[in-house]
């Protein structure tokens, strides 16, 4: 049985950013196993059928892509909302 795509990444919010990175590489070698047809015969046989993991497999890797950009963004980018200033930008024409 294949979980939803919100109960897999609370699956891994613990995990670190390098175990992500992995896990990200790891749906990725397996949607192009699918798409390369390259999956073993025993595969074939399995429940949940391989057409529904690759869907599964495509919809967990864009909610972990999702997620892998805000804790890059939390770790390595080092700002937060209240370093952020207001901007005014101030257009100046010529008259013709």
């Amino acid at each position: 049985m294949m979980i939803s795509p919100d109960t897999f990444i609370k699956e891994h919010v613990e995990d670190s950013y390098s175990e992500l990175l992995q896990l990200r590489d790891e749906l990725i070698n397996e949607v192009r196993a699918f798409e390369q047809k390259t999956l073993p015969d025993q595969a074939w046989m399995m429940l949940p059928s391989p057409q529904v993991v690759y869907q599964c497999n495509l919809e967990y890797l864009g909610i972990l892509c999702n997620y892998i950009s805000k804790r890059y963004n939390q770790e390595f980018v080092e700002y937060s909302e209240d370093d952020l200033q207001p901007m005014s930008i101030h257009i100046i024409t010529r008259d013709s």
